[in-house]
C-alpha cells in the first residue's frame, strides 16, 4: 500500500464532522495479556486476553466545539468514525469506535494559539471499515454508490450513521443497509435499519453475532415528507474479523 499523508485525516463525532477542529488525531488499541509461562522454559509464553481501544484528539480552541466536547464528558457515550488518511470517498478506510469520553482540556501558551485536547476510552469492538457516504447533503430519497468487499463474511457488522444538518422539515428521514451477492439483486440488511429521524443525530449500529453480509453494500436513504428536504450526513461501516 502506498503511504498516505495525515493532513487528509477526518474524524466525526456525534452530530460534527470535527475535522476543522484537529490537527491531531489517534487510535490505540491493545490487548491483555497473561504469563502462561512455566518450569523450563526457554522463552517466556503468554495468552491473550481482552482488548481495548483509546482515541485522542489534539487541536485548536472552538468556543462552540470545546463547549461540546466538555458536555460530552459523562453524556452516556459518543459515536467516533475515524479515517486516518480521510473520509473523502466510497471505500476510504473508517475506524468505527464507540467511546466514551474521559478527559478534555485546554491550553493558552503565551506565545501561541489556545489549544485543545480531549481522550477517549473505547467501549465496545473496533470496525475497521470503510466510508459509505462521506459528509455530504443529498436531497430527497437517495441510493447510495455500490461497495464491492470482494467476498461474503460470516463474523457480523458494525456501522455507524452521523447526521449533521437536516432541512426543509421532513416528517422522517430512514437510513437502511442493502446487500447483494452479485450488484444486482438487493435485499435490507437484518438488522441495518437506522432509527428514523428528523433531526441531528448520531447512530451506531451492531448486527448480532456470526450475521452474515454478502458481497456488495450500499445504503437507502428514505425521506418522508417536508419542503425539498436536505440532509447532510455520513456513513460507515465495518465487517467482522
Amino acid at each position: 500500500m502506498a503511504p498516505k499523508y495525515g493532513a487528509g485525516c477526518a474524524v466525526w463525532l456525534d452530530l460534527v464532522d470535527a475535522s476543522q477542529f484537529f490537527n491531531d488525531a489517534g487510535l490505540d488499541i491493545s490487548v491483555d495479556t497473561a504469563e502462561s509461562t512455566t518450569f523450563g522454559a526457554a522463552w517466556k509464553a503468554f495468552i491473550e486476553g481482552v482488548a481495548t481501544a483509546k482515541a485522542s484528539l489534539k487541536g485548536f480552541y472552538d468556543k462552540v466545539n470545546d463547549a461540546a466536547l466538555f458536555a460530552n464528558a459523562m453524556d452516556g457515550g459518543s459515536v467516533l468514525t475515524y479515517g486516518p488518511s480521510g473520509l473523502a470517498a466510497v471505500g476510504d478506510f473508517a475506524r468505527l469506535v464507540a467511546v466514551h469520553e474521559v478527559g478534555v482540556g485546554e491550553s493558552s501558551p503565551i506565545g501561541g494559539l489556545v489549544l485543545v485536547n480531549a481522550a477517549f476510552q473505547g467501549d465496545a469492538a473496533v470496525g475497521f471499515g470503510w466510508a459509505l457516504h462521506p459528509v455530504a447533503t443529498d436531497t430527497g430519497t437517495t441510493t447510495g454508490a455500490t461497495r464491492d468487499d470482494a467476498a461474503a463474511t460470516t463474523a457480523g457488522w458494525i456501522a455507524h450513521l452521523h447526521i449533521l444538518a437536516v432541512t426543509g422539515s421532513p416528517t422522517s428521514w430512514t437510513v437502511k443497509l442493502q446487500d447483494s451477492a452479485d450488484n444486482s439483486a438487493w435485499a435490507d440488511v437484518s438488522g441495518g435499519g437506522f432509527t428514523a429521524v428528523n433531526v441531528p443525530a448520531a447512530q451506531r449500529l451492531v448486527s448480532a453475532s456470526g450475521a452474515t453480509l454478502r458481497r456488495y453494500v450500499r445504503y437507502v436513504a428514505t425521506v418522508v415528507g417536508g419542503t425539498a428536504p436536505t440532509v447532510t450526513f455520513g456513513l460507515a461501516y465495518a465487517r467482522n474479523r
